[in-house]
């Protein structure tokens, strides 16, 4: 009887202690990773405000960071001289069918992304025209500013992915979502 004692307490402490390990590990389940977004297309729609011809700037690449350069357009972006436009920027994965627009998520996540833009050579000035709950800038519509025409150059333009650690400062924390140059020239 003794014996039958024993296993059955035996048995009973190894019922706790497997509830117990059950119990314990489920609040130490790891959080799930917010898995990067493959953009393949960053679109830019410029807007002339107080009307003329609209222009859009497109990169385009196919496979990612895979082997495949991707294709600007146009490779040479023609901004008119002492004018204003607004900018509205989306992005897209064009590997699905359909594409996804990964706008969306970075509207949804406002908090965490900031587009952040680097001219050099060209008399263009960028003005951020929204921002996250914190009030800091995101940068999906900007306003750019076009001064004298002849310069030429390059606007760099970069998704900044800052979960937590968002402080509204190019290029600040975080990592670097997708980077494209588009070649612009101001002209008459």
């Amino acid at each position: 009887m003794k014996d039958q004692k024993s296993v059955i307490t035996k048995m009973h402490f190894g019922v706790v202690l497997c509830t117990a390990a059950i119990v314990f590990s489920c609040k130490d389940d790891p959080q799930p990773v917010n898995e990067e977004e493959l953009i393949t297309t960053l679109i830019v729609d410029l807007t002339p405000i107080g009307g003329g011809e609209p222009l859009e700037l497109k990169f385009f690449d196919e496979d990612g960071d895979g082997d495949i350069d991707p294709i600007i357009t146009p490779s040479l972006a023609e901004l008119n001289a002492n004018t204003n436009y607004t900018a509205e920027i989306t992005l897209l994965n064009e590997t699905l069918s359909p594409a996804e627009d990964i706008t969306e998520e970075v509207e949804e996540e406002m908090n965490d992304h900031l587009f952040c833009f680097t001219v050099t050579g060209s008399d263009v000035m960028v003005s951020y025209e929204d921002e996250d709950e914190n009030g800091h800038p995101v940068g999906l519509v900007t306003e750019w500013e076009a001064g004298d025409s002849g310069t030429a150059g390059v606007i760099q333009i970069v998704l900044r992915h800052q979960p937590g650690t968002k402080n509204g400062d190019c290029p600040g924390p975080g990592d670097s979502d997708i980077q494209v140059e588009f070649p612009i020239q101001v002209v008459e």
